[in-house]
C-alpha cells in the first residue's frame, strides 16, 4: 500500500564546485526526471506525483544564451504537467529567465519586486493578464499575486510563512543520520 508520509528529498548544490557543475547536475537530473515521467505516467488519482523546485533560475534558464542544462529543463517543462510532475522556477528577475519556460508555466505567483527593472517586469506581466499590481514594491512578506488560466485576473494573496511542522528544537546531526538511515 501506500506510505502515508511523503518522501523529500533536497538537493543542495553547495557541494559543487560552481556553476557549470550545478549546471551540469541539473542538466542529468533533468534528463533522468524526463525519462522517468515517461516510463511511469501519473495514475489519474494522483495528478501530482512529484514537484522539483529551483531557485535562482535565471542561473540555468538564462533568457539569452545557454547553459548545459538550458534544453533539457525545457524539454522537462514542456512534458512535465501531464504526466504529474510540478515545476516551480524561482527568481528575483523575470525578465531574465527564457520565456520558453515561462509559457510552461501554467501558474505564477508574483512577489515583493525591488529594483526598477523587475518592477516593470512583473507590473507588465501582471497587466497582461488583466491586473494591476502598482503596489508589487510594496508587498509584505508572504503576500503574492497570483495568476493562472483560472484565477484571471491576478488575485492578491497571503501564504502562511510555515506550512509544515517545525518542532521547537531541531535534529542534531547524529539525529539526521539515524533518520536518514532508517529511512533507505
Amino acid at each position: 500500500g501506500a506510505s502515508s508520509q511523503t518522501r523529500l528529498s533536497i538537493l543542495n548544490f553547495i557541494g559543487l564546485p560552481g556553476l557549470p557543475q550545478q549546471q551540469q547536475f541539473l542538466n542529468q537530473l533533468a534528463m533522468t526526471l524526463f525519462t522517468w515521467i515517461k516510463k511511469n505516467p501519473a495514475p489519474a488519482d494522483q495528478p501530482l506525483r512529484g514537484l522539483l523546485v529551483i531557485d535562482e533560475a535565471k542561473d540555468f534558464l538564462p533568457s539569452r544564451g545557454s547553459t548545459p542544462c538550458k534544453s533539457s529543463l525545457i524539454r522537462l517543462a514542456a512534458q512535465a504537467r501531464k504526466y504529474g510532475l510540478g515545476l516551480i522556477f524561482a527568481t528575483q528577475a523575470p525578465k531574465s529567465i527564457d520565456h520558453n519556460i515561462i509559457a510552461n508555466c501554467s501558474t505564477q505567483f508574483y512577489g515583493r519586486a525591488n529594483s526598477p527593472a523587475a518592477i516593470d517586469v512583473v507590473r507588465d506581466q501582471l497587466r497582461q493578464r488583466g491586473g494591476q499590481g502598482d503596489d508589487i514594491a510594496q508587498l509584505e512578506r508572504g503576500q503574492f499575486y497570483v495568476a493562472s488560466e483560472a484565477i484571471n485576473p491576478p488575485v492578491k494573496m497571503v501564504a502562511p510563512l510555515c506550512l509544515s511542522y517545525h518542532p521547537p528544537s531541531p535534529l542534531d546531526e547524529l539525529e539526521v543520520l539515524v533518520r536518514a538511515q532508517r529511512s533507505r
